[in-house]
């Protein structure tokens, strides 16, 4: 087996938006509790428990990957000791104890859980169900139990809007470095505020694996697919584009849209500047508000639809209807009102 690609945020290039590896995959920078909330909003919109399901992505993501490897020789312990702190400092998810069983410090904890399962299966090579206690607001607590039946992961099938990035253009190879700062607990803060970075493919992976118990949202009368998507590619595409939304909802960020060179700012200030891409708005109504958005076809475009959405249901006051649509290698996003009188100028 090869020996894993080492991430680091030096080692992450940034442009037009997105940040991404040597591979093209691509990651998010999120605030942690942001990310927290996210998950409530995105979970309460099941009818089925999703945490040993994100687990289970995690872990098989990073394997899928490769993310670690156990050495050979001398002081192979302290090594790859050492190969698990570079990893969870780079995700800004805490401290892993593997001699312990215990996470310090951890980010959202079934993030730090998945990422723990997987160093203890690379260390002991053994396949784990875990469960997992968290005595303390700062410590969770694993326990293992061999799992050998578990199968090896494989690729996940790409969504209809999603594409490996290809040509990009001019490359910050620092950008990341330069935003964040990692603590000696191994959380990562930027301004202050503790950030983590996701993988897209974790997120990917994991809402694959939701599809079998995602519900029918197919015939939502907020939102249009394009009539060749599944019905379940449009309802778990729905359930992303909803929870974002709510996400945004909750927060502070302020939003004041005047007309269509006021969204570039937006997109900068709270999607393209953490690696949620970047959407360019090529029509802009300034009494409907009707707006037309193209995003590039990407494994992180949901996120990116539900921050749009979020952004013009903020700035006008009102309840979206959304079009989806493809044009060449993009998605092209048609915002107006839900209520039709109010989309006649």
């Amino acid at each position: 087996m090869s020996h894993p690609s080492y991430l680091s945020h030096e080692s992450l290039s940034y442009s037009n938006g997105f940040l991404f590896d040597q591979d093209m995959n691509c990651y998010m920078v999120w605030k942690q509790h942001e990310f927290s909330r996210w998950w409530r909003c995105f979970e309460s919109l099941f009818n089925h428990p999703l945490s040993r399901v994100f687990i289970n992505s995690v872990v098989d993501d990073l394997e899928f990957h490769n993310r670690l490897f156990f050495p050979k020789g001398f002081l192979k312990r302290k090594k790859f000791n050492q190969q698990v702190s570079n990893l969870t400092q780079f995700y800004g998810s805490g401290t892993i104890i593997l001699s312990k069983n215990q996470i310090l410090n951890g980010a959202h904890s079934l993030f730090s859980v998945g990422l723990a399962s997987y160093a203890l299966e690379v260390l002991h090579q053994t396949r784990y169900k875990i469960r997992w206690n968290e005595p303390s607001p700062l410590l969770v607590q694993l326990s293992l139990e061999e799992n050998s039946d578990l199968p090896p992961p494989s690729s996940v099938k790409p969504f209809p809007w999603s594409k490996k990035l290809t040509q990009m253009g001019e490359l910050d190879t620092n950008y990341l470095a330069k935003m964040v700062h990692v603590k000696e607990l191994g959380h990562m803060e930027i301004d202050g505020e503790r950030h983590m970075i996701i993988p897209a493919s974790i997120l990917n992976r994991f809402v694959s694996a939701c599809l079998p118990h995602a519900p029918d949202l197919s015939a939502t009368e907020w939102i249009d697919c394009p009539a060749d998507w599944s019905k379940s590619e449009a309802s778990i595409l729905t359930l992303i584009i909803e929870s974002t939304c709510k996400l945004f909802s909750l927060s502070e960020r302020s939003v004041y849209i005047t007309g269509k060179e006021s969204w570039k700012a937006y997109f900068e200030s709270y999607m393209s500047g953490f690696g949620w891409g970047q959407g360019d708005v090529i029509f802009y109504d300034a009494q409907t508000y009707k707006t037309v958005i193209n995003l590039p076809k990407t494994s992180i475009t949901p996120f990116s639809i539900g921050m749009a959405a979020g952004i013009w249901e903020r700035a006008h006051g009102r309840k979206f209807r959304l079009n989806l649509s493809v044009v060449d290698n993009s998605i092209q996003l048609i915002i107006c009102s839900l209520l039709d009188y109010e989309n006649v100028s």
